[in-house]
C-alpha cells in the first residue's frame, strides 16, 4: 500500500535516477528514518512490534518470540556481527510502481535495526550497524546487464 492516511507509512521518495550512495554505518534510529517501506508490513507499525519482540529476554525455559534478547545485547555489546544469526539488516533500493519515484524497503534485520534504535532513545548512546543495501531499480539492472555482457565480451567472469 503505497498512498495512506497514516503519517510515515510506505512514503515514496523521488526517483532522482540514481539512488546515492547510503553511509557505511547507520545509528537504528538513522535507519529508520531512512527506510519507507517494509517486508513485514506498514512502516509506521512495523518498529513497534519489531522492537517489542526484541525487548523479550532470551530464555530457554519457555517460547520466545523471533528476535528475543536482541535489545539486551545490542545495549551491552553493540551490533556484533559474529552474533548474527540471520542476515545483516538490507535495504533494498526499487523503483515505485509509478515509475518516477523509489523507495527503500528493509528486507532483513528488522530486529536488529528496531532493538538499537531502542538502546538510542533508551541510553542517549547510537548502535551503529553495517549497511547493506542492494539496488534493483531499472538504472542498475541496466548497468549490471551492460557490466555482465562486457564480462563475457572480455572473457572474463565474475564467478571465476
Amino acid at each position: 500500500m503505497i498512498n495512506s492516511n497514516r503519517p510515515n507509512e510506505n512514503r515514496d521518495m523521488t526517483y532522482p535516477g540514481k539512488p546515492e550512495q547510503l553511509k557505511l554505518f547507520m545509528s537504528g534510529t538513522e535507519w529508520q528514518d531512512d527506510v519507507t517501506h517494509s517486508t513485514d508490513g506498514p512502516i509506521d507499525t512495523v518498529w513497534k512490534k519489531k522492537e517489542a519482540q526484541a525487548r523479550v529476554p532470551d530464555s530457554q525455559h519457555h517460547y520466545v518470540p523471533h528476535g528475543a534478547g536482541l535489545y539486551e545485547s545490542m545495549e551491552k555489546h553493540g551490533f556484533d556481527r559474529s552474533k548474527s544469526l540471520n542476515s545483516t539488516p538490507t535495504i533494498v533500493i526499487e523503483q515505485s510502481p509509478s515509475g518516477k519515484q523509489y523507495r527503500r524497503v528493509q528486507t532483513e534485520g528488522h530486529h536488529r535495526v528496531a532493538a538499537a534504535a531502542a538502546v538510542e532513545r533508551d541510553t542517549g548512546k547510537p548502535v551503529y550497524i553495517p549497511t547493506n543495501y542492494y539496488d534493483d531499480t531499472p538504472a542498475a539492472r541496466k548497468r549490471k546487464r551492460e557490466w555482465k555482457e562486457k564480462d563475457v565480451l572480455d572473457g572474463w567472469s565474475r564467478d571465476r
